[in-house]
């Protein structure tokens, strides 16, 4: 029987989300009677995740640099909840510190923290895109079973995931494993998406689902978990961590940024507008979240 990968429950039972077509197979979004988020099932195989992120699909090495630069510039990096904008609450402490980033892509995260003056690792799923990483960058970087092999135990002052847990088929198993590389002091920062938060986002997508009245969707599973506050929050007391800060925005939506001379467009540009405007005005409304947390002194 499968189980929650939020909360570890069993009440699972089908969701009215459209499924998804993929690879020759069908992915069904389950929802959970106790905490309300989705899992997808069946559990992607190797050969299910080597296509949903191969090679072609690491739109991080069409040009890393640009990237870095695109990042660091973002319009809405140090506005509304991005992931940049929760590292300098924290700089005048990341000078000196141990900085572990799990999945972290280029590197723009990592780039950033160690401008900041923290001494970073990085870790990435994919054995040839770490090498890649390497010799475009100069970063310290490393696949996980590398990383369990040639770093000691309760290494890092902090470990950051930035839209990470969502693709993970285990996250607990994960978190767990990387709560190894922690000590006592050691601060959790994640970041991700809230796809079953009260947000326009949600509204939006639902009622689009319904419109369509379609029972499947051509479409890459890659976000193996749909959760909402309540849901995200209760995966990380389970897991023995304590609450230090825990934020919810609305990250712009659809992803337009500008007025564009088209009627689609136009729609596009209200709807994210609004979603901005709608999770100022209303508390916990949003799509985004970001958390900061220890491990509890009761669970040590």
């Amino acid at each position: 029987m499968n189980n929650c990968r939020i909360c570890g429950a069993q009440a699972l039972i089908k969701s009215d989300y459209p499924d998804a077509h993929f690879n020759s197979k069908v992915f069904a979004y389950l929802n959970c009677e106790n905490c309300a988020s989705y899992s997808v099932f069946p559990s992607p195989t190797d050969d299910d995740f080597d296509k949903m992120y191969g090679e072609e699909d690491h739109y991080y090495l069409k040009d890393i640099t640009g990237t870095l630069t695109y990042k660091h510039n973002y319009p809405y990096a140090n506005h509304h909840g991005y992931q940049i904008y929760y590292l300098e609450k924290i700089k005048d402490d990341l000078s000196g510190k141990t900085l572990l980033d799990y999945g972290c892509g280029s590197g723009f995260y990592m780039d950033y923290a160690q401008r900041l003056g923290a001494k970073v690792v990085g870790v990435e799923f994919d054995q040839k895109f770490v090498e890649l990483l390497r010799k475009k960058t100069t970063f310290n970087l490393f696949t996980f079973p590398e990383l369990k092999l040639q770093i000691p135990n309760k290494t890092f002052d902090y470990i950051h995931l930035g839209h990470v847990l969502e693709h993970l088929s285990e996250p607990k198993k994960m978190m767990e494993e990387l709560m190894e590389f922690a000590h006592k002091d050691t601060i959790f920062l994640v970041d991700g998406p809230l796809e079953r938060n009260s947000c326009l986002h949600r509204f939006y997508v639902d009622i689009g689902s319904k419109l369509k009245g379609k029972k499947y969707r051509e479409a890459i599973p890659q976000h193996l978990t749909l959760t909402n506050k309540k849901s995200q929050l209760l995966f990380f007391k389970n897991l023995g961590l304590k609450k230090e800060e825990y934020a919810v925005v609305e990250q712009y939506f659809p992803l337009t940024r500008k007025i564009e001379p088209s009627i689609g467009k136009l729609i596009s540009f209200f709807i994210a507008s609004t979603s901005i405007l709608i999770s100022k005005l209303i508390p916990n409304s949003g799509n985004l979240f970001h958390y900061r947390g220890k491990i509890d002194k009761d669970h040590i």
